[in-house]
């Protein structure tokens, strides 16, 4: 029978991730992978909210575009929506799981993250349609939305349902997860990304471009989590994972292939009737390519596509804050730091780590 608390001593650092003995103290002093605690510590420096940025002028921009580029921008949100409301219940289906208080903790301020990047499109729409309410009311009769979203939720859905099941079965289902999640953190956002930056770009809807890259910089980390944790399962024979990981890698390779395949029929549906300056359908399908080739190398799997290069490089200038150089007198510096932490994070920053 499990426990909300283990009241017999354990020893935390002798503990698996997953499935091992029930959690006893929160305690921070001894660490089995400390850069689990150091991606909680960080996370906690990146805390933002929404109401930060002015988007006035977006609902002055937002009359100034065109019938097709208003529709690909609405699109994007509702998507953007749907998939991240899974995504802020979804992460407790792991956390469930976890027998090592440093990533418990630092699961669980990921979770309030996604809830923050949901509350930030409800935030968005509300200042920019004057009846936001039919924004939300229609996300669930767009069926290519729907569809892509049951595509994600399918893993969840088996995690949540484990009664009966062997420990081998519940160590694929979360094994599966966990990748399911590292595939959803890593690519099924970019097109709608790439969108709000091109955006941004022609100077149109700043602030959102904006609240989308503090988004795109948290889900930075947390696929960095992901990664961390996918590194450490595909080693770890002791409790059988390696196994399962080597018997799931056709699969896993497919639902790469899968995501890279909907996000790239995502961008034909967005710009089936409409053009943006400075981005397009062919464009999007090579930076979906070479993006799933990056994360799938990431974690040791083989590429996928021939395609090599990014073809949208502009796309650094928002997603690394580095690269960005606010005028004094704005307000609205995303380079800030929370405490004495540094908020700029590559996404290649754990690419070295050792656990």
């Amino acid at each position: 029978m499990k426990t909300v608390i283990n009241l017999d001593p354990t020893i935390s650092t002798e503990q698996p991730m997953f499935l091992g003995q029930d959690l006893s103290i929160q305690r921070y002093d001894q660490f089995k992978y400390p850069k689990f605690y150091s991606n909680f510590q960080t996370q906690l420096s990146f805390f933002w909210r929404p109401e930060e940025f002015s988007i006035m002028k977006d609902k002055t921009d937002f009359k100034k575009l065109s019938a097709g580029q208003k529709d690909i921008f609405t699109k994007n949100l509702k998507y953007q929506i749907l998939l991240d409301s899974c995504q802020a219940r979804s992460i407790s289906l792991l956390t469930a799981h976890v027998t090592l208080p440093e990533l418990e903790a630092a699961m669980m301020s990921w979770q309030f993250f996604e809830l923050i990047h949901s509350y930030s499109y409800t935030y968005i729409i509300k200042n920019i349609y004057s009846n936001p309410s039919s924004i939300f009311d229609t996300i669930l009769q767009d069926e290519e939305i729907v569809k892509r979203a049951t595509s994600v939720t399918k893993y969840y859905n088996a995690l949540i349902n484990t009664v009966g099941d062997s420990p081998e079965e519940l160590k694929k289902k979360l094994y599966l997860t966990i990748m399911n999640i590292n595939i959803l953190e890593g690519i099924r956002f970019y097109v709608s990304f790439a969108c709000a930056y091109a955006f941004a770009e022609n100077k149109l809807m700043e602030g959102n471009s904006k609240i989308i890259s503090l988004i795109n910089r948290d889900e930075n980390m947390h696929l960095a989590l992901t990664q961390q944790m996918i590194m450490i399962l595909n080693r770890d024979e002791s409790e059988g994972f390696s196994k399962v990981a080597a018997e799931c890698q056709p699969l896993v390779i497919q639902m790469f292939k899968d995501a890279a395949q909907e996000e790239i029929e995502w961008a034909k549906y967005l710009f089936k009737d409409c053009s943006m300056l400075g981005l397009n359908e062919t464009l999007l399908v090579q930076y979906m390519q070479w993006l799933t080739n990056k994360r799938m190398q990431a974690i040791g799997l083989p590429q996928i596509f021939d395609q090599t290069t990014n073809p949208l490089g502009w796309i650094t200038n928002w997603t690394d804050s580095k690269k960005k150089q606010p005028a004094p007198q704005e307000t609205e510096i995303e380079s800030y730091k929370v405490g004495s932490l540094n908020q700029d994070l590559g996404e290649d920053l754990f690419k070295d780590m050792d656990f």
